[in-house]
């Protein structure tokens, strides 16, 4: 069942602002058999997600604009624009909504109420703000009256309604989620305090001057915004949600939540990466704020650093940076390593410095700085400094323009590379899954066929011992039992049951007690457990001979992902391949009854009752806790025809009376200390003697 229902698997795609709500709402559409994907280059085109989910934000701007392209592109299914009506942004969701009319989208707005739960930000809950302005008490503005009831969602509650929209296909343009569960500002705060003392919060706002909820105030401002907001509100379909979860019951965790991550910077850390980062974020940010200004002084450093080992240097060659002997004028090494370090943007600064040496130099030996300007070679010399500070400048950065050029593009190429190699990898499974399936599969025709193929046997006892093993296999489940009806259809006995669970199920059944068996008695129909019912089998089938029903097949303790319409049928087909075996193997016994027992008797000839031990040898290696009992019954002074008549009655349907040795032998099936104590103090009142028992192995 499960390869069948991953073989083809829908996508959804999550853009906008991150947060927790994402990663409740992802956890939940994987349950339901989607891929869920983030919006990146490419997603779209590797994806083609069937549906767009766009959590709304206060930066949406150029980011939603090119998702609703990319998805008219695309050919997305839906559009959803999810809000919380804390954040709403009216002239947003006007937009989305005329800009998908116009382009042939399909989108809807979908508004939820207020939202509460561990890690949601402070601006997108009134409730997440109230709760880290009390851990930070600091001062905190209720938008509004706090006698105003509003309705409430848990986060858990809040994914589970988005899942509700996709999975129904609720395909209204404005769909206003709301809650059975209403409170109001006052109301959470005398909640809260039931269990913890909170810090002291000043309130500030009063009257009607805002809204607790802003279910009706565009963040895009303004009473032209509050007008659009509302009459679309008004316009919208209500989708009436019945939390799982009681908002004053999670209040609690939830406040815990922040008072332990450290509120508001636990909250925005949260929505940003969709983890508990608690408190430490912070220090990362300012020391992530000194490594940036650090890395953006320190050319300028080393550039002065440099210069003043060129300083000390040119001091220590007699007051000038040209040296006598050599010729050689180490400002030049100073200017060009600057240039090749970091370009013109150092390089061209290191020859003012150079230039200030070289005249300093010049005056040691000149003494005037007027003579040193009618000097050509002097003149020549600055030119040089400021020709080496371009010339090197340029070339550096000309080559880190192409090493930053080429970097670019193989971060590019690496980032295609991964999409395409998870491309590859995506299809190599769904390829393994389909060759499992026509191979190897729980539904392929080869290995159906394959199993079914132990049913090719004439054997009554065999059929039923294989019956119930093949259902097994095929459902996927090892809890199976067999009943077969009695002749007058008021009792079925148990014949096979195979697993844990089936081992307390009775022995014997009336007809009448059961509605489920009588429904199939009457309508040869499937029976689905679709109450979960205690006491009931997941799923019963008939088994059909001439038009009656013969026996029952139930299957317990069936898996979640098993309870679908496919293993339905699968049993169906299965019961009705295990009813033309039978019906053969009825057939076949119809046509050698003579052979089969003694004259005038229900007692067994010798190679009949040894295919009943082999077939009953056979049940028991599938069974567990399955105890056959062997009983040497004394004949002495009756014929086989008087000890048959003494037996009616005495025994069950399931036992079995048969030759061994010329001995005769009863057969007891699943029987116990009890069952045996009772089947003796029978035989011993119709004068029957046993001689001895042993257990069937």
């Amino acid at each position: 069942m499960s390869n069948n229902k991953n073989a083809f698997r829908r996508s959804v795609l999550f853009a906008g602002t991150r947060g927790f709500m994402r990663e409740i709402l992802k956890e939940k559409l994987q349950k339901e058999g989607w891929d869920v994907v983030g919006a990146g280059e490419d997603s779209f085109k590797l994806y083609n997600p069937q549906i767009v989910v766009y959590f709304a934000g206060r930066d949406c701007g150029q980011d939603m604009l090119q998702v609703l392209y990319d998805a008219r592109q695309y050919k997305a299914g839906r559009f959803l624009y999810v809000t919380s009506a804390g954040a709403r942004q009216a002239y947003s969701e006007e937009f989305v909504l005329a800009w998908s009319r116009e382009h042939g989208v399909q989108s809807s707005v979908v508004i939820l109420p207020e939202v509460f739960g561990k890690g949601i930000a402070s601006e997108d809950s009134v409730i997440a703000r109230f709760f880290c302005a009390a851990c930070e008490q600091e001062k905190f503005q209720l938008h509004g009256r706090d006698d105003v009831a509003v309705p409430v969602l848990y986060s858990e509650d809040a994914a589970h309604a988005i899942l509700m929209i996709i999975q129904q296909e609720i395909k209204q343009e404005r769909i206003a989620v709301s809650s059975e569960e209403a409170m109001s500002f006052m109301q959470v705060v005398l909640t809260v305090n039931g269990f913890v003392n909170l810090p002291q919060v000043d309130i500030l706002g009063q009257g009607n001057e805002f809204c607790w909820t802003a279910a009706k105030s565009g963040a895009d401002g303004g009473a032209e915004g509050e007008d659009l907001a509302g009459q679309a509100a008004a316009e919208a379909y209500e989708l009436k949600l019945k939390p799982k979860y009681r908002a004053a019951e999670m209040l609690k965790p939830v406040y815990e939540w922040y008072a332990t991550h450290g509120g508001a910077g636990a909250a925005d850390a949260g929505s940003q990466a969709g983890t508990a980062a608690g408190g430490d974020r912070e220090p990362e940010q300012a020391s992530e704020k000194e490594n940036s200004r650090l890395e953006k002084y320190k050319p300028y450093l080393e550039n002065i650093g440099l210069f003043v080992v060129i300083v000390i240097l040119s001091l220590l060659q007699g007051k000038t940076p040209v040296n006598s002997a050599t010729g050689l004028d180490i400002a030049y090494i100073y200017i060009i390593i600057m240039g090749i370090l970091y370009g013109k943007k150092q390089s061209l600064p290191a020859v003012l410095p150079s230039m200030a040496l070289l005249t300093w130099g010049l005056l040691n030996q000149h003494g005037e700085i007027s003579s040193i300007f009618y000097v050509p070679e002097n003149i020549f010399h600055y030119s040089t400094y400021l020709f080496l500070g371009v010339f090197t400048g340029y070339i550096s950065d000309s080559w880190r323009s192409q090493i930053d050029s080429l970097g670019y593009k193989l971060n590019h190429f690496a980032r295609r590379y991964s999409f395409l190699q998870e491309n590859y990898q995506k299809s190599i499974e769904i390829k393994d899954k389909l060759y499992h399936q026509i191979i190897n599969s729980d539904d392929s025709i080869g290995w159906l066929y394959g199993i079914i193929r132990q049913l090719d046997t004439v054997e009554v006892e065999d059929i039923f011992t294989q019956a119930a093993a093949v259902t097994g296999r095929i459902m996927g489940t090892q809890n199976v039992a067999i009943y077969v009806m009695g002749k007058d259809q008021f009792y079925l006995r148990q014949k096979v049951r195979l697993g844990d669970r089936t081992a307390q199920l009775p022995h014997s059944r009336r007809t009448e007690d059961n509605p489920y068996i009588m429904d199939m008695l009457a309508n040869h129909h499937l029976f689905v457990n679709h109450g979960l019912q205690l006491g009931l089998p997941d799923l019963a089938a008939p088994i059909i001979y001439d038009g009656r029903m013969i026996a029952v097949i139930e299957i317990y303790g069936m898996n979640f992902e098993q309870w679908s319409i496919y293993q339905q049928n699968l049993l169906s087909v299965t019961s009705r391949l295990i009813s033309m075996a039978m019906g053969k193997a009825y057939l076949y016994e119809e046509g050698i009854q003579s052979r089969r027992f003694v004259p005038q008797t229900r007692i067994l000839q010798p190679e009949e009752f040894a295919k009943l031990e082999k077939g009953l040898r056979t049940r028991a290696a599938l069974q567990e806790n399955v105890r056959n009992v062997l009983l040497e019954l004394s004949c002495a002074g009756m014929s086989y025809q008087e000890l048959d008549s003494r037996l009616s009655g005495a025994i069950r349907q399931e036992d079995a009376v048969g030759l061994k040795e010329d001995r005769v032998f009863l057969l007891l099936h699943d029987v116990d200390d009890t069952g045996m104590q009772l089947v003796r103090q029978r035989l011993l009142h119709r004068g029957i003697e046993v001689l001895e028992s042993r257990e069937l192995v």
